[in-house]
């Protein structure tokens, strides 16, 4: 879920290429259609896709949309809205994605669209090996039957759109092992503005992996969305919910996961990116062998500020082998006075093997001097300490503290570096600068 698939980022190219269709009745409306997406394709042309099996009717377009050139594939998605990494883009050379068109196929629609994958990317079979005929064989009828598909359909204003993926439910045998992948309930929905996807939203039910005893893993009742906040493609607010997450594998696993949340806000302003980072979650078990733990109440709050977007893009583009370029731009990327700040890091209880106790938070921010230098610090490493600034805040409950000392490794730590008590709790506050730390306002280095 991290990434976006293949069939789906076309999706969005193709919703943002209908944005100029016309009302002016159905054949108006239709020789529009037909010659934005004459231009769309060839603007895909010329970003890296190549445009296949094109078959054109009065009312329908059918055509095959091929990733071939990662380079210039991700950075056209990347002015688009549709971040992409060329590593990213790479591994997706060779997919194939299907598309047919039908112009005003009901009362709703001024263009419905079925996208689904007739190619895997290259990378992908290659790594299935000779090996794996029977798993390769079941995919490659699984792309026949459209298997994985969305639909989408947009409205008469071509302001809106909605869709659904197919609901899928496969069994692949191979060597006597049997692997179910399901996935239903998956629909979305959102709303254009100047020819681009300007909110998005979507739910789903379902999505499972079952091999067995080997691995299970289910997500259930998730929805989330974004939406675009500024005129760039990184201001933008998105949030996501999952009710529960469920993993279990050999031997003995589990993770159980409910109630999980995320908001992430990102904005612009002069070129330089604050990202704010909201995640928490009600509960998460693990168990293995014998022990079970729970942590219930967890709150990560994240922010990152003077982020140089344009530095950064550049650091994603640069070879890794020059080292010289990465050092100037490193350096560069440091003088806009990056700051890291954690809000929040806390869980309100934990469980262990049935025994409850309070948690802990944390808070602290770590930023860089502007003048850092970062070819000096590639030279004597210990010279980036000096522009290194660090300020920590860490509470944790007496029992928990009780339960970290029964390990010899955090005994040591703790009985060189001894917490202050303070109601019940035992308390760190740490400080780092100019190369001096300081534990509870006592220097140590």
């Amino acid at each position: 879920m991290g990434k976006k698939l293949g069939f789906g980022i076309i999706g969005l190219i193709l919703i943002a290429a209908a944005y100029s269709f016309f009302t002016h009745g159905s054949a108006q409306i239709i020789e529009n259609a037909k010659q934005h997406l004459n231009t769309q394709l060839a603007t895909l042309e010329q970003s890296g896709f190549s445009i296949k099996e094109r078959k054109s009717e009065k009312k329908t377009d059918h055509f095959v949309i091929s990733f071939d050139d990662p380079q210039k594939v991700s950075r056209y998605l990347n002015t688009q809205g549709a971040e992409m990494t060329q590593e990213e883009a790479e591994a997706l050379k060779g997919l194939q994605v299907g598309v047919d068109a039908a112009y005003l196929p009901d009362s709703y629609s001024a263009l419905s669209l079925d996208l689904y994958p007739t190619a895997l990317p290259k990378s992908m079979m290659e790594d299935l090996g000779d090996e794996d005929k029977k798993l390769i064989a079941a995919i490659k009828k699984m792309l026949k039957e459209k298997a994985f598909l969305i639909h989408i359909d947009f409205n008469k204003m071509l302001s809106g759109f909605k869709g659904y993926v197919k609901d899928i439910n496969k069994t692949v045998t191979d060597d006597g092992e049997s692997v179910n992948i399901a996935a239903n309930g998956m629909t979305f929905k959102g709303d254009i503005q100047q020819g681009k996807v300007h909110t998005f939203s979507q739910k789903i039910a379902l999505i499972s992996l079952d091999a067995g005893k080997a691995l299970e893993v289910n997500a259930s009742n998730i929805v989330g969305g974004y939406s675009m906040t500024g005129k760039t493609p990184y201001d933008i607010t998105s949030h996501y919910q999952i009710r529960s997450v469920w993993v279990q594998a050999e031997p003995s696993f589990s993770l159980n996961a409910e109630n999980i949340e995320n908001e992430t806000k990102n904005s612009v302003h002069n070129g330089l990116l604050k990202s704010t980072i909201r995640t928490k979650a009600e509960k998460i078990a693990i168990a293995q062998a014998q022990q079970k733990d729970t942590i219930e109440r967890v709150r990560l709050d994240f922010n990152v500020d003077h982020l140089d977007i344009a530095v950064l893009e550049a650091l994603q583009k640069t070879d890794p082998e020059d080292e010289a370029h990465i050092q100037a731009l490193t350096q560069q990327l440091l003088s806009k006075g990056i700051t890291l700040t954690l809000s929040d890091f806390s869980a309100g209880r934990i469980i262990q093997d049935g025994t409850a106790m309070d948690g802990f938070d944390m808070n602290g921010s770590l930023s860089v001097d502007s003048t850092f230098n970062a070819a000096a610090a590639s030279q004597n490493p210990l010279l980036a300490l000096d522009a290194l600034h660090v300020q920590t805040h860490v509470s944790i409950s007496n029992e928990l503290y009780a339960l970290m000392v029964q390990d010899p490794r955090a005994m040591i730590m703790m009985m060189m570096l001894p917490p202050a008590s303070q109601k019940g709790k035992k308390i760190y506050d740490i400080h780092f600068s100019k190369g001096k730390l300081s534990v509870n306002g006592k220097p140590i280095l």
